[in-house]
């Protein structure tokens, strides 16, 4: 009998998770975060039944699960800790970050804000790029090492709830028109709360160590892109240092150990 794929068990977890974190909260909020993990654990049952090596179990049903758990983890925000948000961004302070941001040039506010938004087609590069340039690809270990990054990311969100610092902030820290797309697609497809660790930050560090097998222009070019990602959601105000650093470390942990 097959094992089946440390993904697949870390999602049956992660929702089972869900699903015992939602006994907690009002009637509402219990049954939105029940429909979520139950919607979740189906489509890790379908993932689990399609073959390998095929377009439905490499490029369709690991983003689909991916996405519904960042919407179920979402549904277990109730109110934002103050203490927390307090001492993520005594970090920041201490760092002028904000500072730092208004004194970027234009251009650069605008390549991270660029950076921030290549997050999202970040996983599907990543793995055309994995399967076409690396020795040994592994359809299976790639979305391992981002699922269960991004799980642990998502599974800390009940504990710690905090607002993003932009919304703690007056203005925006810098020129941008770029930002104007962002904020739109945050607002349109986002849990509207912070993450820590940050989920960008962890996502564009998995993926670029996955890639470090490749030809160096392309691990170069990933490495930058991990770092840029993380530096626009820093100084473009998604996300406090700490959360940055966090999801570094996470993703770090989790590619080391698998």
């Amino acid at each position: 009998m097959m094992r089946p794929a440390p993904a697949l068990v870390a999602g049956v977890l992660f929702f089972v998770y869900c699903a015992a974190t939602a006994a907690a909260q009002g009637p509402r909020r219990r049954n939105r975060v029940l429909a979520g993990a139950a919607v979740g654990l189906l489509c890790v049952w379908a993932w689990a039944m399609v073959e390998p090596w095929t377009i439905p179990h490499d490029w369709l049903m690991p983003p689909i699960v991916l996405l519904v758990a960042y919407w179920t983890s979402g549904a277990l925000f109730t109110s934002p800790s103050r203490r927390w948000e307090a001492r993520l961004m005594a970090l920041d302070q201490a760092l002028d970050i904000r500072g730092r941001s208004a004194r970027a040039p234009r251009v650069v506010a605008e390549l991270l804000e660029i950076a921030y938004a290549g997050v999202y087609p970040l996983i599907p590069v990543a793995l055309a790029l994995h399967l076409t340039m690396t020795p040994r690809p592994d359809p299976d270990r790639f979305w391992t090492v981002i699922l269960i990054t991004d799980f642990i990311c998502f599974t800390m969100l009940p504990l710690i709830q905090t607002r993003p610092p932009r919304a703690l902030e007056d203005g925006a820290p810098w020129r941008s028109s770029v930002r104007r797309l962002n904020t739109a697609l945050l607002g349109a497809a986002s849990i509207g709360v912070n993450t820590f660790p940050s989920g960008h930050a962890a996502e564009a560090l998995a993926v670029a160590l996955l890639m470090l097998d490749a030809p160096m222009p392309v691990v170069s070019w990933m490495l930058l892109n991990a770092a840029a990602i993380a530096a626009g959601a820093v100084f473009g105000r998604y996300h406090y240092a700490a959360d940055a650093l966090a999801g570094y470390a996470v993703a770090l942990a989790v590619w080391w150990l698998l």
